[in-house]
Parts: structure tokens; C-alpha cells; sequence
């Protein structure tokens, strides 16, 4: 017992400072303290400015901004760091949040600072060896992560931080690629039942549902991304009400399928003019199972649209 009193004394951001300090040499750069923190910082930040300035970890990987830095783009969000290029910030509840460029969205990194930090320290040292060199066999030839080391990062994450909803719902997504379907379902089931209004996960679970022909489930799904979505007034609300929309035109129900239509153009009014113009991008490019796949959805909201229409003629034929 006595054990564990003096391992819970060393915990939290003391470790992550313990592992940071104790690295090679030049593989972490952590600026000293300031004697001064702007006002207004939660907590959680003032107890990380306590013991650093700022800091470029695994060379600029994971980059902590000066505490003069800390920026508020978000109500109640403060900006204070990025991993991979990508903005981290930590609301007033203590939660990280990642800013997902392929969603245009923040998702939820992490329960706590201390334990994000952790799990980001953790997955990244995965890719280097003991000489704080690149450790073979991570990369494949044309220098993309493999598959299998992406899996490891994401569970190291989750080790440190388990009810993290982004990194479960990434790794159900990893697995998806790999062809573990149940594994998938599994994960994507977890990270909805720590985080219920996790629109994302809901609509992923959605569409494998969907893949595998199970079209009831499928649409219990879409539509709890879609009213988890609108009711935290998710700025992306209405994509989620024109997913249902598509699904319902699917099973023949006419009635929740204008429901949901409704709904997408009162809450996405230029929805249709964003699918529009990638529909047609992806048919210039070539692509036309991506341009389908936009015309499906703008279909099921908008029936009777000429420019609609006129552009899914364009693909069928």
C-alpha cells in the first residue's frame, strides 16, 4: 500500500516531466518556466506553465507554444499546443480537443492534459529507437506509417487515456481498413457510449451497418449523429440530418426522408451548393464513385433540383 501512496505521488505531468528530462539529448527542448502567466488560464495550464515555457517534443512533433502564445479562437477554448501540424486546445472542463482537417471539426483528444500528454508521448516514441533515430519497420517504401503502427500508437493513447472518444474512434477506423469489422463496431461502439453526442463515431457506425445490409440499425445510427449533432448545435448539423435524409430514400420511408430534408435545409442552407461543386470537382478529377456518392445525398434532400438532377444524369451516363 505504501508502494502505491509514493507511486500516485509521482504522477500526472510529474512523470511525463520525469520521462522528458531523462531523454536523449536534443530529442525534447523544454523552455524554462516564465516568472509571470497571463491571466484567465484554467488550471490545468497553469500547472503545465509551472513547469515549462513552452516545449518542441520528438524534435517538433508535439509543439507547447509559449504561455504569452496561448490563443482563445474558441469561446472557452484555449489553443496551447500542436501534434503533427494540427492545433490542440483544452476547454474549461479540462478536456484536449485535436482540430481534424479531413472533418473541418475539433475532436475530442483526451480526458485530461496530463494523460493526453502522456498517451502522445507514449505513441510517438514508437516511432523512434533508443539512438532517437527513425526505428525501422514503421515506415512503409514510400515513407506512409504502416497500418500496424498507427493500431499501436492509437492503443498507447488509449492505454494512458481510455475514455478519450477521438483516438477509440480512430483505431475503430484503423481497424475498418484492415478488414477487422467486428473489432471496428467495438470500438466505434465504445467511444459513442463515453461520448454520446460524438456525431462522427455515430455516422461511422452508420455506415458499416449500412455495408453490411443491416439498413434498420443503420438508420437508428445516422439519426442519433444527427439529433446528437443538432442538439449541441454542431456546426455541421445539417450533413448529418442529409445522411438520414439518403438513408431513408434507401428503405422506400418517404415520410422521414422529407423530415430529414427539412431539417438539413433549415440547419445547412449551403450544404447544396458545397456538395454541388464537389460532385462536379470529383467528375472533372475522374472520380466518379466519390461524385456519386455526393449526388446520392444531394438527391435524397433536394428530389427535384434541376442542377441536381442535370449532374446526376451527367454520372449515369
Amino acid at each position: 500500500m505504501a508502494k502505491k501512496r509514493r507511486d500516485d505521488d509521482h504522477s500526472g505531468l510529474d512523470r511525463v516531466f520525469t520521462i522528458l528530462e531523462d531523454a536523449l539529448p536534443g530529442l525534447h527542448d523544454l523552455d524554462p518556466p516564465g516568472a509571470d502567466l497571463p491571466k484567465g488560464l484554467p488550471p490545468a495550464l497553469i500547472e503545465l506553465y509551472a513547469r515549462c515555457d513552452g516545449a518542441r517534443i520528438f524534435l517538433d512533433t508535439i509543439e507547447i507554444a509559449p504561455a504569452r502564445e496561448v490563443a482563445m479562437p474558441t469561446p472557452a477554448r484555449w489553443q496551447f499546443a500542436t501534434i503533427e501540424g494540427d492545433p490542440i486546445a483544452i476547454d474549461h472542463r479540462g478536456k484536449i480537443w485535436r482540430t481534424d482537417a479531413s472533418l473541418d471539426d475539433d475532436v475530442c483528444e483526451g480526458t485530461r492534459l496530463d494523460r493526453w500528454l502522456a498517451g502522445a508521448l507514449d505513441a510517438t516514441a514508437l516511432l523512434y529507437d533508443a539512438d532517437g533515430e527513425f526505428a525501422e519497420d514503421v515506415f512503409d517504401e514510400e515513407g506512409e506509417l504502416l497500418p500496424t503502427v498507427a493500431e499501436q500508437q492509437l492503443r498507447a493513447q488509449l492505454k494512458r487515456d481510455p475514455a478519450a472518444p477521438g483516438p477509440r474512434w480512430r483505431l475503430g477506423l484503423a481497424l475498418l481498413a484492415q478488414g477487422a469489422v467486428e473489432d471496428a463496431r467495438n470500438e466505434l461502439e465504445q467511444a459513442v457510449a463515453d461520448d454520446p453526442a460524438f456525431a462522427w463515431a455515430w455516422l461511422d457506425l452508420a455506415r458499416i451497418s449500412e455495408k453490411l445490409g443491416d439498413l434498420g440499425n443503420a438508420l437508428d445510427e445516422v439519426r442519433m449523429a444527427a439529433e446528437t449533432a443538432e442538439g449541441v448545435q454542431h456546426d455541421q448539423a445539417g450533413y448529418f440530418w442529409a445522411q438520414l435524409a439518403r438513408l431513408a430514400s434507401l428503405t422506400g420511408d418517404e415520410v422521414l426522408r422529407a423530415q430529414a430534408a427539412t431539417k438539413c435545409s433549415l440547419l445547412a442552407p449551403s450544404l447544396k451548393s458545397a456538395q454541388l461543386a464537389g460532385a462536379r470537382e470529383s467528375l472533372e478529377a475522374g472520380d466518379q464513385a466519390s461524385a456519386k456518392g455526393l449526388v446520392d445525398l444531394l438527391k435524397a434532400v433536394w428530389p427535384r433540383d434541376l442542377e441536381v438532377l442535370e449532374l446526376a444524369r451527367r454520372i449515369a451516363n
